[in-house]
Order: C-alpha cells, then sequence, then structure tokens
C-alpha cells in the first residue's frame, strides 16, 4: 500500500483548522524548542515529494538503513494494537469499521495521547504531535527515540518521522544511531537524516544543563517494521555515535520503557488517520488543543 502519497503544492493550502482550542504558549515551550527547528526541513521533503506523478512513503535503501540479522525469537501472543490490526488488514476491501461514529472516537482517542503544535508556513499549516510519554523521558535527561505524527488536514494523508535524540554531558557530533533489538540490529547514518543535527541544550529534572542533539528522519516503509520489531523487543540498546573520524565516539543506552509507548501511540494513530475518511478525520480534528508557534 502507498502511504507516502503523490499530492500537489495546492492541496496543502486546504488544511483548516476550525473549532480548535489553544494551550498557552509557555506550557510547552521545551517542546517548541526541539521540534519547531524541524518543521522547514520536513515541509520542503513533503513539497519536493509532491512533484513527482506516484511515490511510496519513502523508498528504503541499504545505504540509508542496513539490517544485521542476529537470532531470532519467538514472541508470545499479545492483546493487537490498532495499528497491528490496520496492518494486516491494508489488502482488504471492506470498510475497518463500519460504524462512522465509532471510527471518529477511536481516533480522538489516539489523538489525545499527543500534545500538538500548530504552526503555518508559505502555502498552508500543519499541525505537529508528540506522544505525552516523551515528556517524561525529556524531564530525566535520557537519550531517546522520539516519534513525531504530521498532519496537514482531512484531504491529506498522516507523515510520520522518527527523532534520534542524544542528551548528554558532551555534544557527540553524531553521525549514526543503532538500535539493538532481540532480533535485529538497524543503523542510520547521516545521509538518511532529513537535515543536519540539531544541538541545543536540555534542562533536566535536576536543573542542570545537558547537551542535546537530535536527528530526523522520514520513517520508511520498513521503518515501521523496524519500529514495530522495537516495541515486542524484551530489551533495546541505543548507540549514538560519531563514527567518521578516526577517533570514533560513541555513547550506549538502554532505551527508555516511555519509548515503547510513545511508539505505540503514533503507529496507532498514524493508521487510524491513514485508514480514515475525510468526514472521520475533520471530526476528530475539531476537538484537539494545540499550541500554536511561528515556523
Amino acid at each position: 500500500m502507498e502511504i507516502f502519497y503523490s499530492t500537489r503544492k495546492n492541496d496543502i493550502i486546504r488544511a483548516e483548522n476550525t473549532g480548535f482550542s489553544k494551550r498557552s504558549e509557555n506550557e510547552k515551550q521545551k517542546k517548541k524548542k526541539k521540534i519547531i527547528g524541524w518543521t522547514a526541513a520536513f515541509l520542503c521533503a513533503v513539497l519536493l515529494a509532491s512533484c513527482g506523478s506516484t511515490s511510496t512513503m519513502a523508498e528504503s535503501s541499504d545505504e540509508s538503513s542496513s539490517l544485521n540479522s542476529m537470532s531470532v525469537s519467538e514472541n508470545q501472543s499479545e492483546e493487537q494494537q490498532p495499528y497491528e490490526i490496520l496492518r494486516e488488514s491494508e489488502n482488504e476491501t471492506k470498510q475497518i469499521a463500519a460504524d462512522e461514529e465509532q471510527q471518529t472516537k477511536e481516533l480522538q482517542d489516539a489523538l489525545s495521547e499527543f500534545e500538538f503544535l500548530y504552526t503555518e508556513f508559505e502555502g498552508g499549516d500543519a499541525l505537529m504531535g508528540v506522544s505525552l510519554h516523551c515528556d517524561k523521558v525529556a524531564e530525566k535527561g535520557e537519550s531517546c527515540i522520539l516519534p513525531v505524527l504530521y498532519i496537514f488536514g482531512p484531504s491529506m494523508p498522516p507523515y510520520l518521522c522518527v527523532g534520534f535524540n542524544y542528551i548528554g554531558d558532551e555534544y557527540l557530533d553524531m553521525d549514526t544511531v543503532e538500535i539493538d533489538t532481540d532480533n535485529y540490529r538497524y543503523t542510520y547514518d547521516s545521509e538518511s537524516f532529513m537535515q543536519e543535527v540539531q544541538k541545543t541544550t536540555a534542562e533536566v529534572n535536576d536543573g542542570k544543563e545537558k547537551a542535546d542533539e537530535l536527528a530526523l528522519r522520514l520513517v520508511t516503509e520498513d521503518d515501521i517494521d523496524n519500529l514495530a520489531d522495537i516495541i515486542k523487543s524484551d530489551k533495546v540498546q541505543l548507540t549514538f555515535a560519531k563514527y567518521n573520524t578516526a577517533k570514533p565516539v560513541f555513547v550506549e543506552c538502554e532505551m527508555p520503557d516511555e519509548d515503547r509507548h510513545a511508539i505505540t501511540d503514533a503507529l496507532n494513530a498514524y493508521y487510524l488517520y491513514l485508514n480514515a475518511s475525510e468526514r472521520v478525520r475533520a471530526k476528530a480534528l475539531a476537538d484537539i488543543s494545540y499550541t500554536e508557534v511561528e515556523s
């Protein structure tokens, strides 16, 4: 199934946000600091993608994401998440949920797990959502995987990005991120990032400031499989590294438990929104709260 749909630039202008309620911008300063810097690069990528006649979410390549097979273990059966059910039903022609009211409620519930920023740009506007679980990780000053959901309006498909967020005592100038799950190792180098790694500072619970580096990537079909594997793994190891040097440096850490919840939130919301009609999308967006920021 094609996820990164071919679009025209003018389609983005149709994103409408009537009925939204606003939150104080001061409540979201930490989130604004991290996310708003991503906007320009992401919007440029979307507009460039719209120039093609057809395209998928993004073509996977060995250069951008290399996967090394390790020992494979069987997972115990668990209750399926909405994203799992919807992924399995992609090739079915029947409507996933015939009840429009039920669809709307399910999508509203999924979107309620996010904090949204709203921004206007030349040619349109967008909502950027981050799972509420990401705040807990940021407050503790832990490195993490940070999924971000982009919504341009009911007439557009959703877009999913993933951020690799390193927080430490010193800057790494990272150019590589490695993720080790129970079954595989996923490697992303700087060529797969959407822009140069952003360097800021993060203030953690004890009041100390730490070095903060963030790389953003547009999620591919393969990445969704990778994220699903990450959720199911008992232990996930993250490595943030600078390998493009004769004196390599790297930091290893275990992925915070909150990341599993954040990734699950993102995949559930993404697939529920993707499979909903424009009418259902519009109803679900009508009551969203957001913080308005400048792009």
